[in-house]
């Protein structure tokens, strides 16, 4: 019995295991997505799906995801949202009466992303229908840099706040995150920066289209956001929409400047280009703006001291710290509605007429209002594309034809027309024709009362040395070139010439070139007096040198005076060819013993001439025969010597 029961006991076990897993195996996991690393190149696109089902208030998870720079440039990446399909459970909300809509899942369901490389203007966690939803979404999450072969892991941080409640109960939702590598230009400044962070020598940094610029002078100190010196900064230019700027302003070009959270002290020199076609139209370059966006009150703040540079289509300003930055510019407030076309034969006092004068400035083309007499009610840019010819007109101003006749349109050409040049003025822009045309479309000189401000730009590179200020002129057959007078109010600014014009004609940037200088007549110097040997013997000859450089222009000729202790010894004419030399040799003999003065051209040098000593004949020692006479005397006595020994023992023998 007992084996029995037991046996029976485990063959429930076994049955409810079974049972369990195949409930198990129906049901789906709480939070699926893709695990393998996300390999991109420049341009590409890469892509992890989610789905998530079955979790409760409360839960919460982690996932991780590589992204891999398999290319060979620096980039950076892109991160967007699509896809979102939001489902409702299998028992949706009856209480609630809610059986029919998407699942509430995803209205609670809370996202956040962490990287040392993140950017975003999002405050994370948040819904996913807050996230970017497209490439060029205003809200965005970005990785800056990736290197080419780096790798960056995010972490993906999901949970369901407790207070979902009942709503999500079975609910779920898919979704794709989408990942895009895009090229970026990243500067090495590791090399420059001490470990304090204080810049050793001046670095500027450009974006990869060379539209924007950082430039950060020598000693300046440059933290990251921990306080750690910088190794490398970068400055991107951003095709995407921007979040929502200031009212009454639009942005004109967006850039990212990093690592965000930079700091500089003192601050740096950020510069950014613009598109003047991007400008509102009656909005003058002079009121763009750099702004900065700020996180924390999610907001944009203009920069102080911005300068605006409409010769070459740049804004700079001092920043301090890194982060997201934008050209603003103001958006003018729309012309008031012209009034009512009073009825034919309307008494006079009536509202007066105002009809659409056309402008045409070198294919771009605009309109603004005009009184029936051309007075224009408001003030007037008229501006090509790229804004090298700008006619500023205030409101009040008559524009009128020939005899005061009305215009519908104006048009501004560059025209091939020859025009006579005097020999002392240069050109320095095109040829700008300016016309005006009658309702009836007849050609019409323009007159404008009072006169109007006209700039006109010019490249200074094509500015010859030696010219004076340049200037604007007007030109006609009869007096030729005309020098036009500026505003008296303007300032001078290279690349651009202003003046006041009152009536319409053709147009160039001139300059009054100096004539040269007269050649810098012959002047001679002196140089290199060389006397060889400084002391001599008598009867030596001596050699006296001396380098002539014609400092002048022209050619010319001196007489140049060899004087040797006051007596002139040598004259010799020398002609030199201008800005030439020529090294002169002289040499002189015949000198009496004793100390000389060597004077030429302005330079003098003394030198010496000393006896040779020669002994009296009969002093003199014959060495030779004194040692012949010394060693025959040795001779002799080494002999006597002999003998004498020799004769002494033959006596003692005996």
């Amino acid at each position: 019995m007992r084996v029995g029961k037991v046996s029976g006991n485990i063959a429930r076990l076994v049955l409810a295991t079974i049972i369990g897993l195949v409930l198990a195996g129906s049901l789906s996991a709480p939070v699926k997505a893709e695990d393998n690393p996300v390999d991109l190149v420049l341009g590409g696109e890469g892509a992890t799906s989610w789905n998530i089902v079955n979790v409760e208030p409360g839960d919460s998870g982690i996932k991780t995801v590589g992204l891999h720079n398999a290319g060979s440039k620096n980039g950076f990446i892109t991160i967007w949202v699509s896809d979102i399909i939001s489902t409702e459970g299998m028992n949706p909300e009856s209480e609630t009466g809610d059986t029919t809509q998407p699942g509430e899942l995803a209205n609670h369901l809370l996202l956040g992303i962490s990287s040392n490389r993140i950017s975003t203007n999002l405050k994370l966690p948040t819904t996913i229908y807050k996230l970017p939803q497209s490439v060029t979404s205003p809200n965005y999450l970005e990785i800056i840099p990736l290197k080419s072969g780096d790798t960056a892991n995010l972490q993906w941080k999901w949970s369901l706040p407790t207070q979902a409640g009942n709503d999500v109960q079975g609910d779920g939702i898919s979704f794709t995150i989408n990942y895009l590598l895009r090229e970026c230009s990243i500067t090495d400044v590791s090399g420059v920066v001490t470990g304090e962070g204080v810049f050793t020598e001046e670095v500027t940094a450009e974006s990869e289209s060379g539209e924007a610029e950082l430039t950060i002078e020598k000693d300046t100190v440059g933290q990251t956001e921990e306080g750690q010196p910088l190794s490398e900064i970068w400055i991107i230019e951003m095709d995407k929409e921007p979040p929502a700027p200031p009212a009454d302003t639009t942005v004109v070009s967006l850039y990212d400047a990093g690592p965000h959270g930079a700091t500089f002290d003192p601050p740096i020199t950020l510069t950014l280009h613009y598109d003047p076609d991007e400008i509102p139209e009656r909005v003058s370059e002079r009121d763009l703006v750099i702004a900065v966006w700020d996180k924390d009150a999610g907001e944009w703040v203009t920069l102080e001291g911005c300068t605006v540079d409409t010769v070459n289509s740049t804004i700079s300003a001092p920043v301090s710290h890194f982060s997201r930055y934008s050209v603003i510019a103001p958006i003018p407030s729309p012309p008031p509605p012209p009034p009512s076309h009073p009825p034919t034969g309307a008494e006079e006092g009536a509202p007066e007429t105002i009809s659409l004068l056309e402008i045409d400035m070198l294919d771009k083309e605009a309109s603004v209002e005009i009184g029936a007499d051309g007075t224009l009610s408001e003030p007037s840019t008229l501006t090509d594309r790229s804004g090298n010819f700008i006619i500023y007109i205030d409101g009040g101003t008559r524009v009128t034809g020939l005899g005061g006749m009305e215009l519908s349109r104006i048009e501004l050409r560059i025209t091939d027309e020859s025009i006579v040049i005097p020999d002392d003025i240069v050109v320095l822009s095109p040829i700008y024709k300016l016309t005006g045309y009658t309702h009836s479309m007849e050609v019409t000189p323009i007159n404008f009362d009072p006169p109007v401000r006209l700039t006109i730009k010019y490249d200074p590179q094509n500015l010859p040395e030696n010219t004076f200020l340049p200037f604007i002129a007007n030109y006609t057959d009869e007096q030729g070139l005309i020098r036009l007078q500026p505003p008296p109010d303007s300032t001078d600014e290279i690349g651009k010439a202003k003046a006041l014009i009152s009536h319409a004609s053709l147009f160039v940037v001139a300059a009054e070139v100096l004539p040269p200088p007269p050649p810098l007549p012959a002047r001679f110097e002196a140089s290199n007096l060389t006397i060889n040997p400084k002391q001599a013997q008598l009867g030596q000859p001596v050699t006296v040198s001396v380098t002539i450089i014609n400092e002048g222009a022209t050619e010319g000729s001196f007489e140049l005076h060899l004087i040797i202790d006051g007596i002139v010894r040598i004259v010799k004419e020398v002609t030199l060819a201008g800005k030439s030399s020529e090294t002169l040799t002289f040499e002189v003999s015949n000198l009496a013993v004793g100390k000389h003065q060597v004077k030429i051209a302005g330079l003098t040098e003394n030198f010496k001439i000393v006896r040779i000593t020669i002994p009296p004949e009969e002093s003199r020692v014959n060495w030779l025969l004194l040692d012949i006479s010394v060693g025959a005397a040795l001779v002799i006595g080494a002999l006597v010597l002999y003998l004498t020994t020799r004769r002494s023992r033959q006596a003692r023998l005996k």
